[in-house]
């Protein structure tokens, strides 16, 4: 894309591999943060022609929002037109209102990237379908199942199977079996909203001596996978992995993890972080 720039706040993987498929300049931010809290971006260039911004509004969620919108902002006044890519969106999960009062913050943040000048914008497996449709036409989501999926094709697993936590993830698990041509279920979880506790069964499961992939948009705390985990292992399953678009891996949830069981989690490079190994910047280059 000839005339293209990739405007990310700091050099990550993600933002390097876009822009060398793209054959874009990248153009970086050094951040200085403040003794106050505030912080300072100077950017490494100049934004110009089609500018593509890449930030995720991963913890610390309300910090990187914010660094998201100041570059479109900045990227507005510059460049002939805007694409925001958000490989992971924070807030997704505030998408209506649960309980009365509840403010729809997702709908917000929509507000916010619309007035901060971004003319489309593209995540990578929303948490929910629902709010995506606060972006209106600008929005739009791709998937990193199949990329993960295509990783877990490579490994030696035994007669693996393919299990989403939550009912809710279902489709999910169906599509990353389907390209690995295995069989899939979902398990019905219980969340106490008022608690957070997590509970889980399944009928019928026959899971006896399979390989497990816990297959989930994001993992946060890892309460659902430890769940997962501790009732798979209880019908007898074979080795447990985890697959997840978002590895926001919040607290010791890696440590939790571990300790349940599972032998590794692999995640999309959407955030930071050790787990997040499959690159998934062509699928998001393909919807620029």
């Amino acid at each position: 894309m000839p005339g293209t720039t990739v405007l990310a706040a700091s050099q990550t993987g993600l933002a390097h591999n876009l822009a060398e498929i793209l054959g874009a300049d990248l153009i970086t931010g050094h951040i200085r943060t403040f003794p106050d809290g505030e912080s300072k971006v100077t950017l490494s260039g100049e934004p110009a022609g089609r500018c593509v911004v890449v930030q995720s509004t991963h913890p610390p969620v309300d910090i990187n929002l914010l660094r998201a919108l100041l570059l479109v902002s900045e990227a507005a006044g510059r460049a002939q037109s805007v694409a925001a890519v958000v490989p992971y969106m924070g807030y997704a999960r505030q998408d209506r209102e649960f309980l009365p009062g509840e403010v729809v913050t997702l709908k917000h943040v929509a507000g916010l990237f619309a007035g901060a000048g971004a003319d489309r914008l593209v995540t990578v497996d929303i948490h929910s379908m629902k709010g995506l449709e606060y972006f209106g036409r600008m929005g739009q989501n791709v998937s990193a199942v199949p990329d993960l999926a295509a990783h877990f094709a490579g490994m030696d697993m035994a007669d693996p199977l393919a299990v989403s936590p939550d009912m809710g993830g279902r489709e999910r698990a169906r599509i990353f079996a389907e390209s690995i041509h295995t069989g899939w279920l979902a398990l019905e979880k219980e969340r106490d909203r008022t608690t957070g506790e997590v509970s889980v069964r399944s009928e019928g499961a026959d899971v006896s001596g399979r390989d497990i992939i816990l297959v989930d948009d994001m993992i946060s705390t890892g309460g659902s996978i430890v769940s997962a985990a501790g009732f798979l292992r209880g019908c007898g399953c074979g080795r447990i992995f985890a697959a997840c678009t978002h590895a926001l891996m919040v607290g010791d949830a890696a440590a939790r993890i571990a300790g349940a069981g599972v032998e590794g989690v692999v995640a999309a490079n959407t955030i930071p972080g050790p787990a997040g190994v499959v690159d998934v910047s062509r699928t998001i280059a393909g919807a620029l």
